[in-house]
């Protein structure tokens, strides 16, 4: 198995235990042809397989010695012989005659000459010139000098007689006698053969190459047992990346974290340039015989930028769009952020920069779990087998399995402009391709992630002062056993994968903090300058006017606007309902309507509002809501507005009642939306008063098993209801 230069990286043995490193014809020294044909077959273009000269030749000789002391194999008898080993006799012989000639008929001189070279024994376990040139000299052979050439044509002719190592002696005859021979013949300059005469003999055997021992394996895996494989290794940058992750694990082992992976990824080839499966391969104990880089683990929060690239493509959103961080119920799955702080409204853009998990969420169940899953494996991602309600809104916090191998390419896609190639391990020809996120959204999503100053970045971030212009995203699992740092940048997409083998838990494992250093010094190696892809040409992307209160398309009572970037043709933005107009008397402030807006001194008045879920969330944490004048009392009610929306209990979740805990122990909390206009809200249970309060007002009622209606009324008469069920 060679890298990408063609430098060996390993050798598997075959079921023999044979060496063999097969070396093409074209890559072999013209030194060692014009040896080998000089001393073995000088005649081996011209004759038909057998050599007739020869023959006659050494049979004269042999008679007058009364014994053998000649042969008259040519290359096409020897391959013969070597194929279909027999006593050496007359009728042998005769086959081994009649094969050369089948041989000699179906094949070309240079077919013939690389089988041989390729068959030839050289002592040991070792065969063929390939094999024979690596571990007695630790080079390929395109670069054999005479005195190696000579050699390599004598040792198979007694691999133990001729054998450099035991014997010396009788290995130094044998290959000067070679180069004496091809002096007489004039096939080489005298003095050229002088000089090589005085070079010494190999003294050792090389080792066996045990290069990317996790890569050379997971190659063997995908491509089977072939002779050569040309790998997509870069064994510098290989070389590199593992001295840089053994360091950097070995500052963790103290910290009870035992191993790490990383993987770099060419983007516009999605060759792997160079894949590190653990700190030493060789290490018992902290798993490192394990390829980590190709082991399924879970992502934690690396999923959420294609999330939200899917939502931008699908026109739900756009990075300036306000989302809300504020606690959520989905039928009893609530998800908290990791430091289970809640922001209340923020911009995507701020979201994804730090990493909360409510608005993930949000955006999940918005785009579909289906359809999220779709995307993720047409970007590759093998690892999803179940049906999409198996894994749920979790999703989006990492509640699935993923190898690094294919995350890391899946981030090379949103680099590639949203096109999605499979990652490639040997050489040959590049994959089309196909778009899973237009290129727009993918740029978005990269602009989104290029901050290095992202807020769980603050005790490593200024290692990054002379980084490389980088997008990157970091995750740690749930239950803290693994931690992930992805980034983009020039034509690399690097993963690093942080943890215990074992999946200990190791509380306190953080993505920025364990494994984002090691991916700056990999990026600051592999990309040093490099930069962002530019945005995508052409009108694909534009920018228009919105409400700033909102971000929706300014209404007529929009006062303070600004520009957002959205995907044109895609991006769905309704009129701002959040800016409106109300009419006040003039001296008391009052709100007022129908039959009173005939009365002298009213004015109107431009007022802001906010979400009934944002206005509950900020009241029930004592923070400022925009509050409404009060109703004018001789003017009637408004009913127009925001309705309340019962958020608990909930319509889809059964609840069930304890038989050892009194009833007064199992109350169900009444919680419901509404807007700084609702005033009290009464509860009714079944068409009876059970509670009453301010939205912001914690109530609960307590209940009995069966089926329940539930209903509840602000000041204005404005209703909402739903049924549920308790068990």
């Amino acid at each position: 198995m060679k890298d990408r230069e063609g430098r060996v990286l390993r050798i598997f043995l075959p079921p023999d235990g044979a060496r063999r490193m097969h070396a093409d014809f074209e890559d072999i020294s013209p030194v060692l042809k014009k040896t080998l044909l000089a001393s073995e077959d000088q005649w081996f273009e011209y004759h038909p397989g057998i050599n007739p000269v020869s023959i006659i030749r050494a049979a004269i000789s042999n008679i007058t010695a009364g014994r053998v002391v000649s042969g008259a194999s040519t290359i096409p008898m020897q391959i013969a012989r070597m194929a279909e080993p027999k006593q050496r006799t007359l009728g042998s012989k005769t086959i081994e005659a009649f094969r050369a000639l089948q041989l000699k008929l179906h094949h070309s001189n240079n077919e013939l000459l690389e089988i041989y070279l390729n068959m030839l024994p050289y002592g040991g376990n070792i065969v063929g010139v390939g094999a024979a040139s690596h571990f007695y000299f630790g080079h390929g052979v395109e670069s054999l000098s005479l005195e190696e050439s000579a050699l390599l044509t004598t040792i198979p002719r007694g691999p133990v007689y001729y054998d450099p190592l035991r014997n010396p002696k009788q290995s130094r005859a044998g290959r000067d006698l070679v180069m004496h021979q091809l002096a007489l013949k004039g096939v080489f300059p005298k003095d050229e053969i002088e000089r090589n005469l005085k070079m010494p003999l190999p003294d050792s055997i090389k080792d066996v190459p045990l290069n990317a021992p996790h890569f050379c394996r997971m190659v063997l895996e995908r491509n089977g047992r072939v002779p050569v494989i040309k790998t997509t290794l870069d064994s510098d940058l290989q070389q590199a990346a593992q001295e840089k992750l053994k360091t950097h694990i070995a500052h963790l082992r103290g910290d009870d974290i035992d191993n790490a992976a990383c993987v770099i990824i060419h983007i516009p080839s999605r060759e792997i340039r160079a894949l590190v499966g653990s700190a030493d391969f060789f290490e018992e104990g902290f798993g490192g015989a394990i390829n980590l880089a190709d082991t399924e683990r879970s992502p934690g929060s690396t999923l959420k930028p294609f999330i939200y690239g899917l939502a931008f493509d699908q026109g739900k959103l756009v990075p300036e769009t306000f989302v809300y961080d504020i606690p959520i119920d989905y039928a009893g799955y609530s998800p908290e952020n990791y430091d289970r702080i809640y922001h209340g409204q923020v911009t995507v853009r701020q979201a994804l920069a730090k990493s909360l998990n409510i608005p993930a969420v949000t955006t999940l169940a918005s785009i579909g779990v289906a359809e999220f899953i779709d995307l993720l494996k047409k970007g590759g991602i093998s690892t999803l087998d179940k049906k999409p309600m198996e894994y749920g809104l979790p999703l989006a916090l990492g509640g699935c399995e993923i190898k690094l191998t294919e995350l890391t390419n899946l981030y090379a896609t949103l680099a590639d402009g949203g096109r999605f190639k499979p990652f490639r391990t040997t050489a040959g020809k590049e994959n089309v391709g196909k778009e899973i996120l237009s290129p727009q959204s993918s740029w978005l999503v990269l602009e989104m992630l290029s901050s290095v100053t992202r807020p769980e970045m603050n005790e490593t971030w200024m290692l990054t002062r002379d980084m490389p212009e980088t997008a990157w995203k970091t995750g740690t699992s749930f239950g803290h056993r693994d931690a992930w740092a992805v980034g983009i940048s020039g034509e690399y997409a690097i993963g690093v994968w942080v943890g215990n083998p074992d999946g200990r838990p190791r509380k306190g494992i953080s993505g920025a903090m364990h494994a984002g250093p090691l991916l700056f010094e990999l990026l600051r190696m592999a990309s040093p300058g490099a930069m962002l892809p530019k945005p995508p040409e052409g009108p694909g992307l534009s920018r228009v006017e919105v409400c700033a209160h909102s971000r929706q398309l300014p209404g007529p009572f929009c006062t303070e606007r600004t520009s957002i970037r959205i995907l044109s043709g895609k991006t769905r933005l309704h009129p701002c309902d959040e800016c409106r107009q109300i009419f006040v008397d003039g001296k008391s402030g009052y709100r007022i309507s129908g039959g009173c807006l005939g009365r002298k001194g009213v004015k109107t008045k431009i007022i802001r509002t906010i979400p009934s879920r944002l206005a509950r969330w900020r009241a029930e944490n004592n923070l400022e809501i925009p509050q409404l004048p009060p109703l004018a009392p001789d003017c009637g009610l408004i009913p127009a507005g925001i309705a309340p929306k019962i958020i608990s209990p909930a319509s889809g979740t059964p609840y069930l009642l304890r038989k050892d805990t009194p009833l007064k122990f199992q109350q169900i909390a009444l919680k419901a939306e509404a807007g700084p206009d609702s005033g009290t809200l009464y509860w009714f249970l079944d068409g009876h008063l059970v509670a009453e309060g301010k939205f912001n007002k914690k109530l609960f009622t307590e209940i009995t098993t069966g089926k329940h209606r539930i209903s509840v009324s602000d000041e204005l008469g404005r209703v909402d209801a739903l049924e549920f069920e308790v068990r």
